[in-house]
């Protein structure tokens, strides 16, 4: 009974692992002057990725703005790789975070 419970669960334990691997893989795509469309390794459009300009506050000044696809604005990736949330006393979501580090690697392709 251990045996067949152990092939029954070793497919799931497969897929879950290659979905996850797949998910981390962004690309970036030119849209405009400083900004960059945020693909995901499904090729559908999940956001978008700007240049902020020098007019901005110093603390984000160089740095990549991140908008998610129909949402509100995630923050700022500043020049030493943190992320600025743009609101006080905020809180993102695990996917939003995840969003976070994957643009954070494919921002080091732009450089």
């Amino acid at each position: 009974m251990k045996k067949l419970l152990a092939l029954i669960s070793l497919p799931f334990f497969l897929i879950s692992l290659a979905s996850n691997g797949l998910a981390d893989e962004l690309t970036l795509k030119a849209a405009g002057h400083n900004k960059w469309t945020i693909y995901n390794s499904g090729g559908q459009d999940i956001g978008t990725l700007s240049k902020v300009g020098k007019k901005e506050p110093k603390f984000v000044a160089g740095g990549y703005s991140i908008r998610p696809k129909g949402g509100r604005n995630l923050g700022v990736v500043t020049s030493n790789g943190d992320l600025q949330l743009l609101v006080r006393n905020a809180t993102i979501s695990p996917s939003d975070a995840q969003l976070y580090l994957d643009v954070l690697d494919a921002i080091k392709t732009l450089e």
